[in-house]
């Protein structure tokens, strides 16, 4: 059987470690990129997972399609809805109803699956199970079962990110992901020769788990490599890398000759370095935030608790009880209970991955200091103070930019990002690492140093790797032109896609279609409606959550 289009995801893979690796290493890689056209893809900003997938699933902005993280906030309180907060559906919906056969596997933030006509659909790993898929997440359901009897039952994290400090968990690391590489591979395989299809999209995230934990074994010049490195430690991003690159050979072979190939990441990968900021204190030295008296830190040493003691079924299970209730009300303590809201101009979640500060507005939040007044004088307060700020052992500016998010995102679900997006220098090299005040010691300001024992990281809290905001685009096929190197963002991916389909690509699409490595050509049929059918759609933010933390995502 074959593919007129096969899509291959590859998360946080990056154009530079590739070429760092280069052909000899990565020779199916090297095969499209010569072939075809390569690009170092530009990420919706900042380069977080989800609006990104979500961005190249639907075609549409961040602000349009509503996925922004993995909570929505309201007020002082964040739920956890992930992939369920979506308001538009995915290509492969809207192909489905042309007539169009879809496979569409893996890809996060699509729990729960779209119900296909013609094809399949597999949901990623925000999936309301915290360890082991169930048919809640297979379309049709009948192929879970097939996939039991024939693969076993389908795992998402079978490593435990929480235990990265144990002792030899970084050297049994690369071979664990080649593994669930490998098995993942020999499913998308088996299920690409079962028929024809006109879409065969698979994910795989084994490229991004690794950049995550083994980057500093991989860069010499890492602040956070450990002071011995072994030749298989050093080695081990690339094994994984050179895993995906046979598996992308053996998925395209499996596709045919005939195929439309496009290979993407979501974002790129780079070092993180060994300075830590918290962002709330840092805005509370610039009179901007009130912490509370008695900072408040249960909330968080019970998480620490749970994810460090806990085996991982029971783990689940903590944060499963009162439903939405209990992960709801201890995330929102964590990360907001400890600040003096009535005495707070603006604040931030001080998150690693998705960097912004909220306004504490009148009218909108439930104890706001900001009249709508004020808030432009805020707002240049605010960036005026940041862009200000110094690194205090190099002494070089610390943020690049400040950026209402009018400026980086339009459509109806705006709302849900923060007010201000904050685009960070690199130091050097490296990213700085923001960590979350509630938990920071007491003897430290805004700033200070890892220990030596929290270089090699852990899940949710600082990694030695972390995401860059070019990633990467490797296209080839019957209609794509060999022009090499172009310029390309992820949005611009789904309408060359659609193009090459012989689809016409709606005005809502935030991309454009890549003409210039592209045959001309006519798109003559019209993509259906966007309209969200939400009939199914069970917002069960207690699941969502268990899961996300199961997975490291959420502390």
């Amino acid at each position: 059987m074959s593919a007129r289009a096969l899509v291959i995801g590859l998360d946080g893979l990056d154009l530079g470690v590739v070429e760092q690796f280069g052909a000899e290493c990565l020779p199916n890689l090297y095969s499209v990129m010569n072939h075809g056209a390569y690009a170092a893809l530009e990420s919706v900003q900042p380069p977080a997972t989800l609006p990104n997938w979500t961005t190249f699933l639907t075609g549409l902005d961040p602000a349009r399609h509503g996925v922004f993280d993995f909570t929505t906030r309201r007020g002082y309180r964040v739920r956890f809805t992930a992939g369920t907060a979506r308001e538009a559906p995915t290509i492969f919906q809207r192909l489905d109803r042309l007539g169009f056969r879809c496979a569409c596997l893996s890809f996060p933030a699509t729990w729960p699956p779209e119900e296909l006509a013609r094809g399949v659909f597999v949901s990623g790993w925000d999936a309301p199970v915290a360890f082991e898929a169930d048919r809640s997440f297979m379309w049709p359901p009948s192929l879970y079962d097939e996939t039991v009897a024939r693969f076993g039952t389908p795992t998402f994290d079978d490593v435990d990110e929480f235990h990265a400090d144990a002792p030899g968990w970084i050297d049994r690391l690369p071979d664990a992901l080649v593994r669930r590489v490998v098995r993942k591979q020999e499913w998308a395989r088996w299920l690409l020769e079962r028929q024809e299809w006109d879409l065969f999209a698979v994910y795989f995230g084994e490229s991004d788990t690794a950049s995550h934990y083994l980057w500093a074994h991989h860069d010499p010049r890492s602040p956070r490599k450990p002071r011995s490195v072994s030749s298989d430690q050093r080695a081990g991003l690339l094994r994984v890398y050179q895993a995906l690159d046979e598996t992308v050979g053996r998925l395209i072979d499996a596709a045919g000759s005939q195929t439309e190939i496009t290979l993407l990441s979501d974002h790129g990968s780079g070092g993180s370095s060994d300075k830590v900021l918290y962002l709330n204190r840092l805005l509370a030295e610039h009179g901007l935030l009130s912490f509370k008296a008695r900072n408040q830190h249960a909330g968080a040493r019970f998480k620490e608790l749970a994810l460090r003691r806990f085996p991982p079924r029971l783990r689940e299970r903590v944060f499963r009880i009162g439903n939405a209730w209990l992960p709801s009300r201890l995330e929102s303590h964590v990360r907001f209970g400890a600040i003096d809201m009535k005495r707070t101009t603006a604040f931030s979640d001080e998150l690693n991955y998705f960097p912004g500060i909220y306004l504490n507005m009148a009218g909108r939040e439930p104890k706001g200091t900001v009249r709508r007044d004020e808030k432009h004088e805020t707002i240049l307060r605010i960036r005026t103070a940041l862009l200000a700020v110094r690194d205090p052992w190099a002494g070089r500016p610390v943020f690049r930019d400040v950026v209402r998010r009018e400026e980086l995102f339009d459509g109806p679900y705006l709302e849900r990002a923060p007010d201000l997006l904050l685009d960070f220098h690199l130091d050097g090299e490296y990213s700085y690492n923001l960590m979350p005040s509630a938990s920071a010691p007491t003897e430290h300001g805004a700033w200070r140093l890892l220990t030596d024992r929290e270089k090699l990281g852990k899940k949710g809290r600082s990694l030695p790797g972390s995401h860059r905001s070019h990633g990467f685009l490797a296209i080839d096929g019957p209609q794509v032109v060999s022009v090499g190197h172009i310029d390309a963002h992820i949005a611009d991916v789904t309408a060359t896609l659609l193009a090459r389909l012989g689809v016409e690509v709606p005005s809502s699409f935030r991309g454009r279609v890549l003409w210039n490595a592209l045959e001309a050509s006519d798109a003559a049929e019209a993509l259906p409606s966007g309209d969200r059918q939400r009939s199914g759609v069970h917002r069960n933010e207690a699941a969502v959550e268990a899961r996300l933390r199961a997975l490291g995502y959420v502390e």
